[in-house]
Order: C-alpha cells, then sequence, then structure tokens
C-alpha cells in the first residue's frame, strides 16, 4: 500500500441481525471517513468474492454454521481461506462466536489476524477441548454429569497460543433498546429483522442511519444519572432454558429453581418493550450465560440502569468489559450466593457505584469503538 493511499477494505458478512446490529456496526462507522477508507459491504453467500481484490478482506462469521466434526467442512474453510488470500494483501476472520472458548486453531495460521469477543485469561486452557464447545458447559459435565445428546468438542490449541488473536468487540457494541417511548423503541424485535434486508441494499447508508439513531439515543441514555429513589426492589429474571444444550440449559434451570420461591425475581414470559420498561423501574438483572457467557441482557441492565447478576465473569478478558469486580454482583457457578442478593440491596451505595461505573465503561465504548476499530486495522501494517 503506498502512502496516503486509501485502504481498500473488503467486509464480507451474512446479513443475520447479529451482524447488522451488532458485529458491524464499528465498520459501518469507519466507512464514513472516505478520504482515508474504501469500503465494500458485500455477502458471502450471493457473491462471488473471488472477483472482488484489495488490502484486506474481514470474514465476519463465514463458517459458523459449517460443523467441524465433518473433515470435509475443515478442508473446505482451509481451500476457502487459501482462495480468498491470492486477492488480498490481508485477510482477517472475524469469529463473532458466543463463547470465548471456541476458537479455529487450524485457521489461525492462515490468516493475518483472528479477532474474537474475548479470550479466556488462562490461555493455557486451549491445551485441551472443551465439552460442549464451552467452558462452563465442561464445568457442569464434571461436577454434576450433565450430558448433551450430541457430543461437541471444541477445537484446541496444539502450540503456543497463537500472538495473531486479537480481540475485537462484543456484542455490547451494538444497537439495544431504551426505555424512551418511540417506534425506534417499541418495534425492535421488528426493526432489526427489518435491519437484515437494509442491509443488502448496494448502499450502506440506509442501514447506517437506522444504526445511529439508536446509537444516539443509547449515549444519551447513558450519560443520565440512575435515580434508585424511583426504582422498585426487584430482579428481573425473565428467562427460560429452552433451546439450549443440555449443558447449557442445565444452570438456568439450576438458578431457576433456586429462585423459584423468591418474591424478589421477577419470573415468566412478557413482550420486548414491556421488559426494557421493566428494567427501568427495578434495581437488577439477572442474566446466566447464554450460548456464550456475553449476553445482550448484561448490556440491558446497564441501559436500564440495573445492577447486574451474573455468574462470574473472572474467566475471561473483553471489551466492553462490564464484568469488573466493581461493576457487579457475582454470583457462584452453583449460585449458592444468589441469597445474597437481598443484603446488598440494603445499601444503596454499593448499587450506585456499581451501576454507574459499568454505564461509564459502556459508554466509553460505545463512543470509541470506531476508533477501537481502526487501531486493529492499522496494527496489521506495523
Amino acid at each position: 500500500m503506498m502512502v496516503n493511499e486509501k485502504l481498500k477494505i473488503v467486509i464480507a458478512h451474512g446479513h443475520s441481525s447479529l451482524e447488522t446490529f451488532h458485529s458491524l456496526l464499528p465498520f459501518i462507522s469507519l466507512a464514513k471517513n472516505i478520504n482515508k477508507y474504501e469500503m465494500k459491504f458485500v455477502d458471502y453467500n450471493n457473491k462471488n468474492l473471488y472477483k472482488y481484490s484489495g488490502d484486506i478482506i474481514i470474514l465476519v462469521r463465514k463458517f459458523h454454521q459449517l460443523d467441524i466434526r465433518n473433515n470435509k467442512n475443515i478442508e473446505h474453510m482451509i481451500s476457502y481461506i487459501n482462495n480468498i488470500k491470492q486477492r488480498f494483501s490481508k485477510v482477517i476472520y472475524f469469529d463473532d462466536s458466543a463463547a470465548v472458548s471456541h476458537i479455529l486453531f487450524f485457521l489461525v495460521p492462515l490468516v493475518d489476524s483472528y479477532w474474537v469477543r474475548g479470550l479466556l485469561k488462562n490461555k493455557n486452557l486451549y491445551s485441551k477441548s472443551f465439552y460442549g464447545g464451552r467452558s462452563y458447559s465442561q464445568y457442569y459435565n464434571q461436577k454434576y454429569n450433565v450430558e448433551d445428546e450430541n457430543i461437541y468438542l471444541s477445537p484446541s490449541c496444539k502450540d503456543k497460543f497463537p500472538s495473531n488473536i486479537e480481540i475485537a468487540w462484543n456484542i455490547g457494541i451494538g444497537c439495544y433498546p431504551t426505555n424512551k417511548k418511540s417506534l425506534l423503541n417499541i418495534y425492535y424485535s421488528e426493526i432489526r429483522k427489518f435491519s437484515c434486508f437494509l442491509s443488502m441494499l448496494p448502499s450502506i447508508k440506509p442501514l447506517s442511519l437506522l444504526i445511529n439513531k439508536y446509537i444516539k439515543e443509547m449515549i444519551n441514555t447513558l450519560s443520565q444519572e440512575v435515580l434508585l429513589s424511583k426504582k422498585t426492589k426487584l430482579v428481573s429474571a425473565r428467562f427460560s432454558s429452552k433451546g439450549y444444550y443440555n449443558s447449557v440449559a442445565f444452570h438456568r434451570d439450576l438458578v431457576l429453581k433456586k429462585i423459584q420461591k423468591n418474591e424478589l425475581f421477577l419470573k415468566g414470559n412478557t413482550s420486548k418493550w414491556n421488559y426494557i420498561q421493566e428494567c427501568n423501574n427495578i434495581y437488577g438483572m439477572l442474566s446466566p450465560f447464554g450460548w456464550g457467557e456475553i449476553c445482550y441482557r448484561d448490556f440491558e441492565a446497564t441501559l436500564g440502569g440495573n445492577l447486574l447478576l451474573k455468574p462470574s465473569m473472572d474467566h475471561i478478558e473483553t471489551w466492553p468489559n462490564i464484568y469488573r469486580e466493581d461493576c457487579y454482583f457475582k454470583l457462584d457457578w452453583n449460585f449458592n450466593n444468589i441469597d445474597n442478593i437481598s443484603e446488598i440491596f440494603s445499601d444503596q451505595n454499593i448499587i450506585f457505584d456499581r451501576i454507574m461505573k459499568s454505564r461509564m465503561i459502556y459508554l466509553d465504548a460505545i463512543k470509541n469503538s470506531e476508533k477501537r476499530l481502526e487501531d486493529l486495522i492499522n496494527s496489521l501494517f506495523n
């Protein structure tokens, strides 16, 4: 690349709502810098990527749905990357998979950088496969003998942990509804689906305009001080275990049983809009692990001014990191300390400090996501 020449970047994605409302956001924001970057958003499902060339190609969750228990799928992935490398100076694979314990280590040596949502702090743990592809699935498998119907083991790292694996951003970088009474928030679920259609248009501008409306309102909400005096001492626990592997569902059932008779927790189903309004009017949010450690509820809690109650996140590093000791109420993975939350609720200063610290971390991250992406890109050429 010549000095002062625009970087030609191709972002290949699949138009899922997870991408359009989360993973792609920093790219869409950076694309506005037309003097420095020439960005092209393409669909790797419908377009032949081999006709494109440039300085960088970023493959967003390209192989997410391929079962790596089939060796032919692994061979396909490797062949695909090798062919793409002939057209671009740098190849990045953005693995925005939910579980930080799951990395496609057989692809890492083939790409210039492998981006993830987060990583295990103890990199030595990657030397062995995880039951169910998740560190917590393995924990419940070993401690409670929980078994999945179809056993899956994540890839392991055979050698030293690769230096080209980088933490990009987690699903906190995304569009979330606030409690402001507007069509964008009331019909959030429908608009989120509509964003997938917008991402198929030739221009990224319509999707960009929609995203900017959400981000602007999120920044406004996070900039406000939380008034605990207007909240009720209750905790949202509106989730279920349906649709998950046994090794994931187990701990969700476990905590639901522990709080079954506890009137402090709000349980059962409600509409998305009612849920968002409810969060704004109560103290806490209980957010178990889902397909990954980092969940939508974590950031809905931050936006709603809730104290986040969550299984210990001491084992991971991620960005934005709202999982510091002073930002949430840490539950042990057996939930033996869940009843202690009533004691914490008696001290409003602790609640307020943790809520506001997590909001400031989140606010700063939203404002600096574009810079984080630019730093990751620049590191490719240093």
